[in-house]
């Protein structure tokens, strides 16, 4: 049985990614930072019992080191790892504004911790694994009062490429899905101060509406399959057409 890894699979795109690979049959291990969410995720999906979910902070190094030290111990290696945790994000503003703090917790949690995941994914791989980094189409164009946020999604899309070049000598495949506005539990809660956040956004989208996250984790599980056996270094971009507006 195959071993995946979803980094911050209690919500949003995690949760579905958990919710996709254990349905197909895989062995899946997540993480999250509040363990009383996994527990309403149990509650409301009994199926997920016998997912193997841990309190892990990724951005903390100790509590990261420990995490996988305890999958090593446990799984041995990894075949998939989704690196999708992302939390709210608390450096909003013009740049020059945002206090230096929240700016260095952002590069933080953003992309250091990603990267630090990465490094230690690979070195649980054999050939044929895959990783998957969750980016954003903030990585890929300016992002105006979230400019530290686009940084480490920009940082985020040249180590996948560039990793994906050397990893790729060992067999093990390096790609990322970009996400456009998708709609998430981070969204139903600006929709109570925003009632009409959905319809406003919506309606700079293209294709005129939000992304389900069962569609962005179609591309996740693409990517992870042997239909994209050939596919290195890339980023799928899912938003519905927003980045080309």
């Amino acid at each position: 049985m195959k071993t995946v890894l979803v980094t911050g699979g209690s919500k949003g795109i995690g949760l579905e990614s958990v919710l996709r690979y254990t349905e197909l049959g895989y062995r899946v291990v997540t993480c999250s930072r509040n363990e009383s969410v996994w527990i309403n995720v149990i509650e409301k999906f009994p199926q997920l019992k016998s997912v193997d979910y841990q309190v892990v902070d990724i951005s903390n190094d100790t509590s990261l080191e420990e995490f996988f030290l305890y999958i090593k111990s446990q799984y041995k290696y990894l075949d998939i790892a989704i690196n999708n945790a992302s939390p709210a994000l608390e450096s909003r503003g013009d740049f020059c504004q945002v206090d230096t703090a929240l700016l260095e917790a952002t590069f933080r949690e953003d992309f250091w911790a990603h990267a630090h995941c990465i490094k230690h994914e690979l070195n649980l791989m054999k050939e044929g694994s895959t990783i998957i980094n969750i980016s954003s189409i903030n990585g890929l164009r300016p992002t105006p009062n979230a400019a530290m946020y686009s940084a480490a999604k920009h940082a985020l899309e040249g180590l996948t490429r560039s990793v994906a070049l050397e990893s790729i000598k060992s067999g093990i495949r390096v790609n990322a899905v970009a996400p456009g506005v998708t709609w998430t539990p981070r969204w139903e809660e600006q929709q109570v101060e925003s009632p009409n956040i959905r319809e406003y956004v919506s309606d700079a989208v293209p294709i005129k509406r939000f992304a389900k996250v069962n569609e962005i984790v179609d591309a996740i599980e693409f990517l992870s399959s042997d239909k994209a056996s050939y596919i290195v270094g890339h980023t799928l971009v899912v938003d519905g057409g927003i980045s080309l507006a």
